[in-house]
């Protein structure tokens, strides 16, 4: 059986792009470049450019709207911008504390150092990130550390929210194309004909039956391959730090399916 492995996000777009499921099939369209470059000069960055080709290439199309969300460009905000909008209420609360419960407050949380903070002070809490993708449900934002951006790092990493906050931020991915092929893995969920697998010797074990190459589960992020013989495509999302590893199996014949091609 013939496989190929490391998909590029094109491809892995043209992939799915046969399946009907979720709009999936929609034509590719894009932001125009005169949007993007709106957001450049607003903020005095310039963006990777493997992302303003993927905005300008198929940044309105449904996939970018399964379970994760991107930032249109007039949508693109800094995690400082989002602090600015609560900060005032939480100075109010300083206001009636004691010295004691200012102290207690700042170590629980964060957002109560910035209070006493200027603006341009605000770098030794956190770093300001240019927030690019949303979850669904608002438990995380996705972007880039905006001084990379300034700096005009051409192929900078990813970070993600945590903690829930505008804070606290760690490394999503080394770059966009790995950042994008996670939030590929989850619009996979909606392809007919798609499971997923968690138990490591499960997964094991349905690699070696469709003779895939086992280094799948030990390089960190998204790793696929494509049996290119029956269109089924592997997804395989890797983080050994966290021990988590997760298969997705997509466009496996149904039962009934493979009854029809031995009968024939």
């Amino acid at each position: 059986m013939a496989k190929k492995y490391d998909l590029t996000i094109w491809e892995l777009l043209d992939y799915l792009h046969q399946f009907d499921d979720c709009e999936f099939t929609e034509p590719f369209t894009g932001f125009s470049e005169e949007e993007i470059t709106a957001v450049e000069q607003k903020y005095h960055i310039t963006f990777p450019p493997f992302y303003k080709e993927y905005m300008m290439y198929c940044g309105k199309h449904p996939i970018n709207d399964i379970y994760d969300h991107i930032n249109k460009p007039n949508e693109i905000m800094t995690n400082y911008e989002f602090l600015e909008e609560d900060i005032e209420e939480y100075a109010e609360e300083l206001q009636d504390m004691t010295t004691e419960e200012i102290a207690e407050a700042c170590a629980e949380h964060d957002i109560y150092r910035l209070c006493q903070l200027p603006r341009d002070q605000w770098h030794t809490v956190t770093e300001e990130y240019v927030l690019t993708w949303y979850e669904n449900q608002g438990c995380w934002n996705a972007g880039y550390l905006r001084r990379d951006l300034e700096q005009g790092v051409p192929n900078p990493p990813m970070y993600v929210t945590i903690n829930d906050d505008f804070i606290t931020f760690e490394k999503a991915a080394d770059d966009t194309a790995s950042f994008l092929k996670t939030i590929f893995f989850m619009a996979s969920y909606e392809v007919d004909g798609g499971y997923d697998i968690h138990e490591r010797d499960k997964i094991i074990e349905i690699l070696k039956y469709a003779d895939i190459d086992s280094s799948m589960t030990e390089k960190n992020g998204v790793n696929t391959c494509l049996d290119t013989d029956t269109n089924m495509l592997y997804l395989c999302w890797v983080d050994q730090e966290k021990n988590f590893l997760q298969l997705m199996v997509i466009n496996e014949p149904d039962e009934d399916d493979e009854d029809d091609a031995d009968d024939a």
